[in-house]
């Protein structure tokens, strides 16, 4: 479940302060108010009032302009504010299939992940941004050349029309088995797409059409997956493959010294040490933004992931790979170590909530075995699968049905399979796929923009006879529950991207809100979260009785599990006649605002009772709809 600091909107009391009695049958108010706050730095959000009524010209008259809102306390959030599920019916199907390069023939193997974001302006409205159709962007090889160079093909997510492809963008050639990253790198609106080079580090492309945006870094993989990050907060991210960290223009900051992320060069970044900044999380290693080693345990530099495994608030290092699979606490202690249940080396792990304890879990496929570890390295089940060609399948984590309960989606040379996360159970084996296997997992995503996730996987028949290309997995109700239209890079977590494949100038900790890696789900929790809106106690300003104005101040709270946008305040009469209307965009989870100063006379206010109704007319799915009127009573003004 996310925890979350409060949010704090200071004031310091000031006029006279006029509290009313909420409704009969709403809950006390949750809002802490003090007359003497302590200095946060914290804002006050006050909405947009419109314009305020005209003095009269009566000398100096008394005034509101002195009066600030009250303070809202930490806003305590209801942990059963869940909505009760609508199961899904859990029907896959094949909803469509890129079987053949159009533009490149002979490119049409993929074993390599993809990546899924908006690389162009496909509704015309003059932006590239999460109301465009996905599109999915992957590495393609010929025959079975798949650790030479090849070709990075885009395609869109709704039906699999091909954009571009093209082998040696500017001359740079890319490996036909590297991991894509999709972002826009600049802010500024076009949106980039990075791989791995024979000759550099990382190329860098144009996702509109696919030319050269740079190439840059000396150090190679051959099946290198980048990733994308904004190291030092200043809205320009930089491109990380392994321990090579390369500015949003395409100059070389710095290679580090110590691991790279395993063979694979599987780095990213986090905030590791608290401190604000990000830090590149490098297997065994863990770099500064300016390659200075941080720390490093020197045991095994495989591919990594994060989770907070003992509560502390700090990521541990999960890594997987050379035949273990290891959790180490942010202090540096070792968690624990564990051999791969099936041998061989372990593909890149995952990290959910599989049995729905509060607690992660780590998922691995190794040889012989997918295998799901416990919090504490005990082995909770342990399914066969086959990956005799590499034993470095990665996977995917999804509650499809919306029922809280998480799937995990993996494919390994021949199947691709779906298991009950708490038990191993098997919800789904699909024949037809195939692959040599490499590093590639399926993505989790709704591709298409219909509200219903599917499935993309990535296929090869180089070796076995089945599939090759992408194809694309739905349900046939669409029941599946919403995930988001971007998985944009091999090392993905939900806070490292924005749903416009913008990159977070600081980026939320994972682990302290889903704590989860390789998971699918909405930016803003499980499906079944919802909001809880309530209006707190008003404060009115009746300085200006004189001159016929009281001002009036609303907190506005959500006491759910999940933010709430476009919130409007309504106030009326008894008779339902409108009086005044606001409306706040966005109120987190947890967290508060201050509506006001809301201006009437007494004419508006009229001669019986005045009302404010949050959420006006519900068109916010709350877990609780009795308790968002407010009761402001009469005319507060003294005759």
């Amino acid at each position: 479940m996310r925890l979350y600091a409060p949010f704090l909107f200071l004031g310091v009391m000031a006029c006279s302060e006029y509290e009313l009695s909420p409704k009969a049958e709403a809950d006390e108010p949750v809002e802490e108010v003090a007359s003497e706050p302590e200095d946060t730095g914290a804002v006050v959000v006050i909405a947009d009032t419109g314009d305020p009524l005209p003095p009269t010209d009566s000398g100096d008259p008394p005034s509101c302009d002195d009066f600030i809102p009250p303070i809202i306390g930490g806003v305590a959030r209801d942990e059963d504010c869940l909505r009760e599920p609508a199961i899904g019916t859990f029907t896959p199907v094949v909803e469509w299939q890129w079987a053949d390069n159009p533009i490149l023939p002979a490119y049409n193997q993929i074993m390599a992940a993809p990546a899924i974001g908006n690389l162009n302006d496909d509704n015309g409205d003059g932006r590239i941004d999460e109301d465009d159709i996905p599109d999915v962007v992957f590495t393609s090889f010929s025959g079975g050349a798949y650790s030479s160079a090849g070709a990075i093909t885009a395609i869109r997510g709704d039906d699999g029309t091909t954009l571009w492809s093209t082998t040696s963008p500017g001359g740079h050639g890319i490996y036909s088995s590297s991991g894509v990253a999709i972002a826009d790198l600049e802010q500024d609106g076009s949106v980039e797409v990075c791989v791995s080079g024979t000759s550099h580090s990382v190329v860098c492309l144009n996702g509109v059409d696919g030319s050269l945006k740079w190439a840059a870094g000396t150090e190679t993989s051959t099946y290198g997956c980048p990733s994308i990050a904004d190291l030092d907060a200043d809205g320009r991210a930089e491109v990380i493959l392994g321990r090579t960290i390369i500015s949003s223009d395409g100059t070389h900051v710095v290679t580090g010294t110590g691991g790279t992320g395993g063979s694979h060069y599987m780095s990213f970044a986090v905030d590791w040490d608290g401190d604000g900044a990000l830090e590149v999380i490098a297997g065994n290693t863990i770099y500064e933004a300016d390659g200075s080693v941080l720390w490093s345990d020197g045991l095994n530099d495989a591919a990594p992931a994060v989770g907070d495994f003992n509560g502390d608030g700090r990521p541990d290092l999960v890594r997987a790979g050379g035949g273990q699979v290891i959790v180490t606490l942010n202090d540096g202690t070792l968690l624990w170590s564990m051999p791969t249940a099936g041998g061989g080396s372990a593909g890149a792990p995952t990290v959910a909530d599989f049995d729905r304890d509060g607690l992660p879990e780590v998922g691995v496929a190794d040889l012989s075995r997918y295998t799901a570890y416990d919090t504490d390295g005990t082995v909770m089940w342990s399914n066969t699968v086959s990956d005799y060609s590499s034993s470095k399948t990665g996977s995917a984590v999804f509650d499809f049905e919306g029922d809280g309960a998480a799937e995990i989606v993996y494919a390994d040379e021949h199947t691709l399979w779906i298991f009950d996360g708490s038990t191993g159970s098997i919800k789904m084996a699909q024949d037809g796929h195939a692959s040599g296997t490499l590093m590639e997992y399926p993505l989790i995503a709704d591709v298409d923009r219909d509200g219903s996730t599917e499935i993309v996987i990535a296929s090869n028949d180089y070796t076995f006879p089945g599939r090759r290309g992408i194809t694309v997995i739905g349900d046939a109700d669409q029941s599946w529950a919403p995930a988001r239209p971007v998985w944009n890079q091999y090392a993905y977590h939900i806070t490292n991207i924005n749903n416009d494949s913008t990159v977070p100038r600081i980026q939320i900790r994972n682990w302290e809100s889903w704590n989860n890696f390789r998971t699918g789900g909405t930016e803003l929790g499980p499906s079944n979260w919802q909001p809880d809106l309530m209006s707190g106690e008003p404060s009115i300003c009746t300085d200006e009785c004189d001159i016929d104005a009281v001002e009036v101040y609303l907190p506005v709270l959500n006491r759910g599990l999940i933010e709430a946008s476009d919130v409007v305040i309504v106030i009326e009469r008894t008779d339902g006649d409108q009086v005044d209307v606001k409306n706040v965009p966005v109120i987190a989870d947890g967290a508060g605002a201050i509506v006001g100063p809301i201006r009437l006379n007494q004419s508006q206010w009229g001669t019986s009772e005045l009302f404010a109704s949050v959420d006006w007319p519900e068109t916010i799915d709350e877990c609780r709809e009795d308790n968002n009127i407010r009761a402001l009573g009469t005319w507060p003004c003294s005759e």
